[in-house]
């Protein structure tokens, strides 16, 4: 595989998703953060229970270590904290799917048996679904057999096509 055109899809993939992403500055309570926070403060006492959150399951998951205090509420700050966490795990998902995809299509494009320009492939949660219209069912298998050699892939379904 050429290693150096892996990297370049590798490297386009993260430098794409960084600016939508990066936190490295303080995170600072917006309007929208504030106005859930009251959605959510039904009984106004500017605490959120696991009760006033039983609708938003994704912050029950991270309530335990968004509760810095361990009171068993999340005040501002610590419900800021938890959203910051799920965006944060939400965007790294999406960082290492798009590398897997990048790392597919470079293994397709090093193949000389494969016409990769004609495979679609799309990766979510690790597993990648290959579309689109090949010459043959060699073709076919050779796509799913190299899709199914790069790390990170969970699964693979094979959605190509044979042209008539």
């Amino acid at each position: 595989m050429n290693t150096n055109l892996c990297k370049a899809a590798v490297a386009l993939a993260l430098l794409a998703c960084i600016p939508a992403y990066a936190v490295d500055e303080p995170v600072k309570v917006n309007a929208n953060i504030e106005a859930a926070f009251k959605k959510y403060d039904v009984n106004h006492d500017g605490y959120l229970s696991k009760k006033e959150l039983k609708e938003r399951r994704d912050l029950l998951r991270v309530f335990s270590d968004a509760d810095a205090d361990h009171d068993s509420k999340l005040d501002l700050d610590e419900y800021t904290a938890a959203e910051l966490a799920l965006h944060q795990a939400k965007a790294k998902r999406f960082v290492e799917d798009e590398v897997i995809t990048a790392k597919v299509k470079a293994a397709m494009l090093n193949d000389p048996d494969i016409k990769s320009l004609d495979v679609s492939v799309e990766t979510y949660r690790g597993h990648v679904l290959l579309s689109g219209f090949v010459e043959d069912d060699n073709q076919v298998r050779k796509a799913a057999r190299i899709a199914s050699g790069v790390r990170g892939v969970v699964s693979v379904k094979n959605a190509l096509i044979v042209k008539i």
